[in-house]
């Protein structure tokens, strides 16, 4: 960086003009992600604004949506190793679905009637072309893994429920009127057998699903709490949420009662990671500050540690469940697009904790 501006300043000294704007970028070197500190490794990327997309190929690779500040104008899907600047998958895509080692997408067509479906498999990122369908009318719904639209699975008709994997089959949480005690079931990829999972839920429609990490299965909780239900955890001490195991048995996960249950209404959200339940919530005091708002790493008896303070959104955590990424900004923006400058992608790492200075 020194040698550069000093070639720039002696240019100036004997030509009496500067280098043209667009050849002294080229010389600079390309962004790279900056490091943090305690307490655990972070890495930040501030040259992209993360949109409303974010997760993981693998261990080791963040995919998300993200406007370009400088040079890249436009959305685009981005894939950041952490070690060097994010690389550009898809120019102009604004979405895009994760399955297994592969980004999906699909695109509507002008007609509005059929979509085409593409494929990015990593590590290679060449893009496959899967074919072009014709969208589905009546009853669909959004797959979370292949992006494309497909038909609502008759027995699940004006149910709330939940996809699970490709090959899983499906959560059934029940209708919208029944709203205490409901008996959540499996429905499994043939449609045809169903299996009680022990599971009950009050309000089936404010369920939300996360994957278990590092083992095979999900965590089912409540998205959005009341005050009364905030309260009662308090006082407490203990919120459930459940874990469905790979045999889509559902188990009790108590949680403990911190600075992460703000009385007033607002998202919480709950991922289970390697070294514990990283817990993120938007409980920002009346004037805008973020008071409890902001990320945390709670274990069982009720140790915890808080990851960041601000406006955490999009959380998701890498396979092995060490690896947390999400986007922050320290106070809370609501404008529809991302501020440039104002919104940043962060990546903690959970399993390597810093040894305190």
């Amino acid at each position: 960086m020194k040698t550069v501006l000093t070639l720039f300043l002696l240019l100036m000294t004997t030509t009496g003009c500067a280098l043209p704007l667009k050849l002294l970028q080229a010389l600079l070197p390309a962004p790279k992600p900056v490091p943090d500190v305690t307490p655990y490794p972070k890495t930040i990327l501030r040259d992209i604004v993360p949109g409303q997309k974010i997760d993981w190929i693998g261990n080791d690779t963040v995919v998300f949506v993200g406007w370009g500040v400088r040079n890249q104008p436009g959305s685009s899907i981005y894939a950041w190793d952490q070690l060097n600047p994010p690389q550009i998958v898809r120019k102009g895509a604004s979405n895009f679905c994760v399955n297994e080692n592969s980004i999906m997408l699909s695109v509507r067509e002008q007609d509005a009637q059929s979509a085409k479906s593409y494929r990015i498999p990593f590590p290679s990122r060449k893009t496959e072309y899967l074919g072009t369908k014709e969208l589905t009318h009546g009853f669909s719904y959004f797959s979370n893994y292949t992006c494309e639209s497909k038909p609502v699975p008759p027995p699940l008709a004006r149910h709330n429920w939940e996809e699970l994997r490709p090959g899983e089959g499906f959560l059934d949480l029940g209708v919208d009127d029944i709203h205490h005690n409901f008996k959540v079931t499996y429905l499994d990829a043939s449609l045809q057998n169903r299996k009680d999972t022990g599971i009950r839920v009050d309000l089936p429609i404010l369920s939300e699903i996360t994957d278990w990490h590092p083992q095979p299965g999900y965590l089912l909780y409540d998205i959005n709490l009341s005050p009364e239900e905030r309260k009662r955890w308090q006082k407490t001490n203990r919120l459930t949420l459940w874990h469905l195991d790979a045999d889509h048995q559902g188990h009790v996960v108590n949680v403990p009662a911190g600075p992460w249950v703000n009385i007033r209404r607002g998202d919480i959200l709950f991922l289970k990671a390697r070294s514990g339940l990283v817990i993120t919530t938007a409980g920002f005091d009346q004037d805008g500050s973020p008071g409890t708002a902001g990320a945390y790493l709670v274990q069982t008896d009720g140790h915890y540690e808080r990851l960041e303070t601000g406006f955490v959104s999009e959380p998701a955590l890498s396979a092995d469940g060490c690896r947390l990424a999400y986007a922050f900004e320290e106070h809370l923006n609501q404008h529809p697009r991302p501020r440039e400058g104002g919104r940043i992608l962060v990546v903690v790492n959970l399993c390597t904790k810093q040894a305190s200075r």
